[in-house]
């Protein structure tokens, strides 16, 4: 005869679990696993995110057409949390620039600011965002599903959910290559003693990656992965992004060598997009990196 157990622990309210899941500072772990337990813990952390986290959420939309490298700040919009859409299941977000019209205005003239940001926003292409995303100190530049301008307003318009599940997907698969990163160092440094104990030589081949070089590689990995679901259907870009990892290495090299890119093979003609995907890479993480400098300056400032 079976008997029904009672639950360990006493069920609570669904707002007691909303406040306990709001003080977990792992977001991508509450995103990527917590939200995923069942569907009501779904409802719970979603509404931990639309009551805590995008409310500290910014986005900046970058003016310039072209990143030239360098470390000083460029024009930008900056974007913080203003509303939800109005209608049942609130699927939009609106963020607003807060800022004053004189302000925006300043050094460029308020319309012409507005123009190119309406420009921005509307050639934003997945290689070339033209933005970075700001959740919980970490910076991105992840899709902003359905994003639109509403110019008049000084706003833009997404999906947030979405935001939320591009953003911590790459981060979930950062923190995936880092454990294997580490596994792979600590199996390295194992056979490395073994051979020292037996007199032999370690070539450099043997010594495990740093992790400096090992991050940059897993952001080119991700980011083209992202790329790659964009574009699955392209095979034009398919082949492009498949062809970066030996563009890399492409030094005193022909660029016809690559594979499908020789005379008379398909993407003879495509070695332009192959380049343009190398440089838009290369800016986007630029910027990336620099806006990472300019927000801990920030912080330094108001510590």
């Amino acid at each position: 005869m079976s008997t029904s157990r009672s639950p360990s622990c006493p069920s609570l309210p669904p707002e007691l679990w909303i406040r306990i899941l709001s003080h977990h500072h792992d977001l991508t772990h509450l995103w990527t696993t917590c939200r995923l337990i069942s569907s009501t813990f779904c409802a719970y952390v979603e509404q931990v995110f639309a009551e805590y986290h995008i409310r500290s959420t910014r986005i900046d939309f970058q003016l310039e057409k072209f990143n030239l490298g360098g470390k000083s700040r460029r024009p930008e919009i900056p974007t913080t949390f203003h509303r939800f859409e109005s209608s049942e299941g609130k699927r939009l977000v609106y963020f607003r620039d807060k800022r004053g019209k004189r302000e925006v205005g300043k050094e460029f003239g308020f319309e012409k600011v507005m123009e190119r940001w309406e420009d921005r926003v509307r050639g934003s292409k997945p290689e070339t965002p033209h933005y970075t995303v700001m959740i919980g100190g970490v910076v991105n530049d992840t899709a902003l599903p359905g994003l639109a301008i509403h110019a008049e307003e000084r706003e833009v318009s997404f999906d947030w959910r979405g935001m939320f599940r591009a953003f911590f997907r790459e981060q979930e698969r950062m923190r995936v290559l880092k454990i294997r990163w580490h596994r792979d160092c600590t199996k390295r440094l194992e056979e490395n003693r073994k051979k020292i104990a037996a007199g032999e030589k370690i070539a450099i081949d043997d010594l495990p990656k740093a992790w400096p070089a090992a991050e940059q590689e897993f952001r080119k990995m991700i980011r083209r992965a992202r790329l790659k679901e964009c574009y699955k259907d392209n095979k034009e870009m398919v082949w492009a992004l498949a062809s970066l990892k030996y563009y890399e290495t492409t030094a005193g090299k022909l660029l016809t060598d690559i594979s499908g890119a020789g005379v008379g093979e398909p993407y003879f003609n495509s070695i332009h997009l192959l380049q343009g995907l190398y440089l838009d890479e290369w800016s986007s993480l630029h910027r990336i990196d620099t806006k990472v400098e300019h927000l801990a300056q920030e912080n330094g400032r108001n510590m």
